[in-house]
């Protein structure tokens, strides 16, 4: 057969097209196995990091193979960012989806048909459409490659229903060689995806898992103000570079961006309630560089490609590891080190458990809108599933949220009872049949999988946020079970300890000091946990610990039980801590009330009597130590933060000499240092690598604890005796915003800042804590 030009290959082999068509120099890791063995005619599956470069696996391939490339994508929002870039490369390359006229599709269409195109980018939606089927017929598939392919499996983090019909599509085709791509997929996902594709003998390409350039954090978090401390502790320590918080809702992206403006921030925010002009503004500026700092749910984040990003913050813990690790590999994809930081509180799992709930409505919850849809009968109404939710929450004893409705529909929908949709501003939904809540054609079984799924995904989360395994082993073993263990890595916390941002800000706990062996007090306190038998949360155990006789303990019979102030010389906030430990350590578990219990693991460390396993004694060292030993800090700096301070001379020796006893941390002594010195706040923070909001906030905790500063430069002759009335009893702790909103003086946040530390200090007039000299 003579193949038009366009379907010919446009480079002789994968290297020469390498280097003339992409002008890369070097293939990245895994990319040339994974582009052999497709050019192989290999049916492949290639899983990648996010930022690994798995484009180019298709692409590639697309140049050195005859016939037409097929790539089928679910981010149509992409795909013309996809196209534009094929053409800059002068690959002849289109894309076909709803966005586009009927008169421009069938322009592309007969363009493909004439073979104007090497590259043609689908949506799994389009293979529904009888025109385009007429269209690829007889033409030579030399490659289907499907992006995204994790969305095939059902036991995927982001199943889609459309993507079901690829293997059948693939046979339609001729089952033409098929490269599969997916940046998170573990290996029943893997193999699931082969299965449903119809691979008999695929060849597997996982790799890049193990990031070294990022660290990786996991801060136990009890309170949003504890969030909040944790995030500008980073923030302040991170200058250079982007940095994006990840929240769970838009509600939270409102929340965070607020608080952080009112400690001087400057964030941009972006969540799905946002016009699309305003969603590009914000992308824009981000890329650009001039919204450094991005408060987004994960509406943000498919197909951005920012090398400079410094940090990833998650506000709340993401529903599965997949999604976690697509997020957080969106840093340091320039090489150079950065940070992922999640805040964890077990209270955020109830946000996923709302999620699974309502996008995977159970039996009864269907059933029952069924009937009231049966009520209004055959026909078009207009309903939608607002109005829908609270028609059954009225009829009930239960609210029914609208998203549960609008699983519901869509779920009847693919069964063929209902057809619904939006004219304009009216909804209308079309009742199709009068079947028996029995004759329903809804695969029950596979609802039942997908919520467990769901179910499974958070709990792989809460491993990872509690377990005492290095974070990037944990990674590399998930994605991969034939991946070679890593050694420590020394890039996470759980290698290293408290991260070095933390131990400069001061934010790392003091150990608890004992009296008792370190496995005496871990073997009484899971002695508790086991006598509490699984019915009590983390905050009454502690109390029963330490012998509170609050009304709840007592009411409960907890007084009685023989662990009852066994370890009444402990604080509730360290019993708290330990209990913490616990779980971290795999010890013990929580049910989704939050109720305590031991794991096998912590009731046979309880019993045993010989002397505690290596790793469980080295994370007890870091939060225990005994009355006759010494408080060590621990945690090594991050390798961007250790390079930041490099060129900074030592503290000098009168303050050196003070750190040790001192409850701030080195960066706020070399803040001091240097303005002892003379420098203003604008040139410590040049001359440190911090944004000057951070050394004015150094100025505040300087000034709170006694240290002179000399700042009378600084004083404002009107807003200085104001502040000494309005704010007489304020702290670091307190909201600089609400303090400004009780000022009738008008004044900027720096010089704000500036004063109040004046008068933070003239509380500590008659203290010295260091030679001024």
């Amino acid at each position: 057969m003579n193949l038009p030009d366009p379907f010919a290959p446009i480079a002789p082999s994968i290297d020469r097209a390498l280097q003339d068509v992409f002008g890369f120099e070097a293939f990245r890791a895994g990319q040339r196995r994974g582009i052999e063995a497709v050019v192989q005619n290999n049916n492949t599956l290639i899983v990648m990091p996010t930022g690994s470069g798995k484009s180019l696996c298709y692409m590639l391939p697309a140049c050195v193979m005859p016939g037409l490339t097929l790539a089928v994508s679910p981010l149509i929002a992409l795909m013309k960012d996809q196209a534009d870039a094929l053409e800059s490369f002068n690959i002849p390359a289109t894309y076909i989806n709803s966005s586009l006229s009927w008169d421009e599709q069938r322009q592309r269409l007969a363009g493909m048909r004439a073979g104007a195109y090497k590259i043609v980018l689908v949506a799994p939606e389009r293979f529904k459409s009888q025109v385009f089927l007429d269209a690829l017929a007889g033409l030579p598939i030399g490659l289907f490659a499907i992006d995204e392919a994790h969305c095939i499996s059902q036991w995927g983090h982001d199943f889609r229903p459309d993507y079901l019909t690829l293997g059948e599509v693939r046979k339609q085709l001729g089952s033409p060689t098929t490269l599969a791509l997916t940046a998170t997929a573990t290996p029943e996902v893997q193999r699931d995806i082969a299965a449903q594709l119809g691979f008999e003998s695929p060849r597997v390409v996982v790799s890049g898992f193990e990031r070294p350039n990022l660290f990786f954090e996991v801060y136990p978090a009890r309170s949003r103000r504890a969030k909040y401390e944790r995030i500008e502790a980073l923030l302040d320590q991170t200058p250079e570079g982007s940095k994006v918080i990840y929240c769970a809702t838009r509600k939270q992206v409102e929340e965070v961006g607020r608080n952080l403006r009112e400690s001087g921030y400057y964030p941009a925010l972006y969540h799905a309630g946002l016009s699309d002009q305003e969603r590009d503004e914000v992308q824009d500026a981000f890329m650009a560089g001039d919204a450094p700092l991005l408060i987004a749910t994960n509406a943000f984040g498919m197909g951005v490609d920012k090398s400079d990003v410094r940090a990833i913050i998650h506000f709340n813990i993401p529903g599965s590891v997949e999604a976690y690790y697509q997020e957080a590999g969106r840093a340091g994809r320039d090489g150079e080190s950065a940070h992922c930081l999640l805040l964890f509180n077990r209270a955020d799992l109830r946000i996923h458990e709302f999620f699974t709930e309502n996008s995977f409505p159970d039996r009864k919850q269907i059933e029952r809108l069924w009937s009231l849809l049966q009520k209004h009968g055959e026909g078009t109404h207009a309903l939608d599933a607002d109005m829908l939710a609270d028609h059954l929450s009225r009829a009930g004893d239960d609210r029914v949220h609208p998203w549960a409705v609008g699983s519901a529909l869509r779920l009847l929908e693919r069964g063929g009872h209902v057809a619904f949709g939006q004219r304009g501003p009216t909804p209308w939904l079309q009742v199709m049949d009068r079947a028996r809540t029995r004759e329903l054609r809804v695969d029950w079984h596979a609802l039942d999988a997908r919520r467990r799924v769901d179910e499974d995904h958070q709990e792989d989360m809460v491993r990872y946020a509690t377990g005492h395994t290095c974070r990037q082993l944990y990674l590399v073993r998930y994605f991969s079970d034939t991946a070679e263990d890593i050694p420590r890595c020394g890039r996470c916390d759980r290698c290293c300890g408290p991260p070095s941002y933390a131990r400069d800000a001061g934010q790392v706990r003091a150990p608890i000091v004992v009296s008792e062996a370190a496995q005496t007090v871990l073997r009484k306190v899971l002695s508790g946990i086991a006598r509490t038998r699984g019915r009590w949360g983390t905050h009454v155990v502690a109390a029963m610990l330490r012998g509170s006789r609050a009304k709840k303990v007592v009411g409960a019979g907890l007084d009685q039980l023989s662990t009852h102030g066994i370890l009444s010389a402990l604080r509730q906030d360290d019993l708290v801590r330990l209990i913490d430990v616990c779980a971290q350590l795999g010890l013990t578990t929580q049910n989704t009330h939050g109720c305590v219990s031991l794991t096998e693991e912590g009731t046979a460390l309880m019993i045993a009597s010989e002397p505690l396993p290596a790793p469980v004694a080295e994370v007890l060292a870091r939060h225990l130590t005994s009355v006759s030993a010494s408080p060590r800090r621990s945690g090594a700096p991050s390798s961007h933060q250790a390079a930041a301070r490099q060129n900074e001379p030592p503290l000098p020796a009168h303050l050196a000499a003070h750190l040790a006893d001192s409850e701030l941390g080195e960066t706020y002594l070399r803040t001091f240092a240097l303005a002892r010195e003379g420098h203003d706040y604008q040139s410590i923070a040049e001359q440190r690598g911090l944004t000057p909001s951070s050394v004015l906030r150094h100025f505040l905790k300087l000034a709170e604890h006694g240290y002179p500063l000399p700042l009378q430069d600084h004083a404002d002759g009107r807003l200085l005796p104001e502040l000494r009335e309005v704010a007489s009893d304020w702290s670091s702790h307190d909201k600089l915003a609400d303090l400004k909103e009780r000022l009738s003086t008008p004044c900027d946040y720096d010089t704000l800042k500036l004063n109040l530390a004046i008068v933070l200090q003239e509380r500590f007039e008659h203290l010295q804590p260091l030679d001024a000299s």
